[in-house]
C-alpha cells in the first residue's frame, strides 16, 4: 500500500528541463562552443555543481565558469517569466493525494531559492509534509541519499513510497533508495535498462490509477 507520494520538480511539476538547457546552450555558446547531446543528457537530474564539473572537463578547462553560470542565470530568469509552465495533470494529482491523506515529498536537485521562487504563486508548498534540495544532501541524484532522507523525514518505509521522476538519473535514485518508481519521460524517453523496472507514463494524470 502506497503511504507517500514524492514529486521531482524540474522536468515533471514543470517544463523547466526544457528551459534549462536552453540556457544551458545559450551561455555556451557565448564561448564560443557547443553542448554536445550525450553529455547533456548526462545532466539531467544532477546538482548544478557536478554539471559544471562536467562541462568544465569536457572543454579541457578552458570555459571561464563564473561568466558561464551568470550567463546562464540571466538567460534562464528571462525565460523563466515567458516559458515556464506547470505539467499537464500536476494540479489535479497533488490536491487529489493531499484529500486521500498521502504524505508528499518535494525531492529536488535544485536549491531551495528556486523551489520558493517557481512555487512562489501557488498554494503547492503547503501540500508537501517535506522539501528536500540541493543543500539538503550532500550527494545527489543518482545517490540515493534524497529519497532516503524524504522518507526517513515523512516516517515511510521507502517501499511504501512512490516516486514520480522525469529523469534516469531520478529513476536510478528511486530505485537504490528502495522505493517505488514511476516515470514520466520529459526530454529523454527511458533506455532498455530502465524501461523493465519501472513504471512508465505519458503523463501525470494517468499515475491516478496506481494510487487509488
Amino acid at each position: 500500500m502506497i503511504k507517500a507520494l514524492c514529486w521531482d520538480m524540474d522536468g515533471l511539476i514543470f517544463n523547466t528541463e526544457e528551459i534549462y538547457r536552453k540556457s544551458w546552450e545559450a551561455a555556451a555558446e557565448r564561448q564560443g562552443f557547443t553542448i554536445p547531446d550525450e553529455l547533456y543528457r548526462s545532466f539531467i537530474g544532477r546538482q548544478d555543481w557536478e554539471c559544471e564539473e562536467l562541462l568544465t572537463a569536457s572543454t579541457h578547462q578552458t570555459i571561464d565558469i563564473d561568466q558561464f553560470r551568470q550567463d546562464r542565470s540571466t538567460d534562464f530568469e528571462h525565460r523563466l517569466i515567458y516559458e515556464r509552465q506547470y505539467k499537464k495533470g500536476f494540479d489535479e494529482l497533488i490536491r487529489t493525494a493531499h484529500r486521500n491523506g498521502l504524505k508528499q515529498a518535494l525531492v529536488t536537485s535544485s536549491v531551495l531559492a528556486d523551489v520558493n521562487r517557481n512555487l512562489a504563486d501557488s498554494d503547492y508548498l503547503e501540500l508537501f509534509d517535506v522539501v528536500i534540495t540541493a543543500e539538503s544532501v550532500k550527494f545527489g541524484k543518482p545517490k540515493p541519499d534524497c529519497y532516503q532522507l524524504a522518507c526517513q523525514q515523512l516516517g515511510v518505509d521507502p517501499a511504501q513510497s512512490m516516486v514520480l521522476e522525469d529523469s534516469a538519473n531520478g529513476i536510478q535514485a528511486a530505485l537504490l533508495a528502495g522505493c517505488m518508481p514511476v516515470m514520466i519521460p520529459d526530454m529523454i524517453p527511458p533506455d532498455d535498462g530502465l524501461s523493465d523496472k519501472v513504471t512508465v507514463l505519458a503523463s501525470l494524470d494517468m499515475v491516478h490509477p496506481l494510487l487509488f
